[in-house]
């Protein structure tokens, strides 16, 4: 958190750029998964203020989850359990000290986004120019431009999608 640089970061709220204050910081629980071991810790998240909007916001590392005890690694690897599950999903769920309720909540989250991330790690590894290449050469630029729209309600490259994008926090294409 030390290397945090707010000037260039703009508030959630009302956009504002760099106009940030500390603002102290929280305890909260996390819970994440090391050694074969479940740990269960407390942190401290620190805090910064919009002198803009006065709207207070956490800075959390990659791996804490908002609103949410669970690490984002400790999701992945109750995930993985569950996918290559040779045991009763009660038994895992045992074993990492969660109810069932909670291992098919986060199922069907990462369901419901795993396309979007598969977007982002193809779009980090493919050029502007290839993707556009790629999908103007597929043989089935209507099929791929129904799922577009399908799984995002815009069309591929109309104007309002940027507003949408920006809404669901996808990173920008290009």
């Amino acid at each position: 958190m030390g290397g945090f640089c707010h000037y260039s970061v703009a508030c959630p709220r009302c956009g504002a750029v760099g106009k940030f204050l500390e603002y102290g910081d929280y305890e909260r629980n996390h819970v994440s998964y090391a050694g074969g071991r479940v740990l269960d810790s407390r942190v401290r998240p620190c805090r910064i203020k919009c002198l803009s909007c006065l709207k207070t916001h956490a800075l959390l590392p990659d791996t804490i989850t908002p609103y949410s005890p669970y690490s984002l690694c400790f999701k992945l690897i109750v995930l993985i359990a569950y996918l290559e599950r040779d045991v009763p999903v009660t038994a895992i769920c045992d074993s990492f000290g969660i109810a069932v309720s909670t291992l098919y909540e986060w199922k069907k989250i990462m369901l419901a986004q795993k396309d979007i991330m598969l977007g982002v790690l193809i779009s980090r590894k493919t050029s502007a120019l290839s993707f556009l290449k790629d999908m103007l050469n597929s043989g089935d630029i209507s099929g791929i431009i129904a799922e577009f729209f399908k799984q995002f309600n815009f069309s591929f490259m109309q104007v309002a999608s940027v507003t949408v994008a920006k809404s669901m926090n996808t990173p920008s294409p290009i």
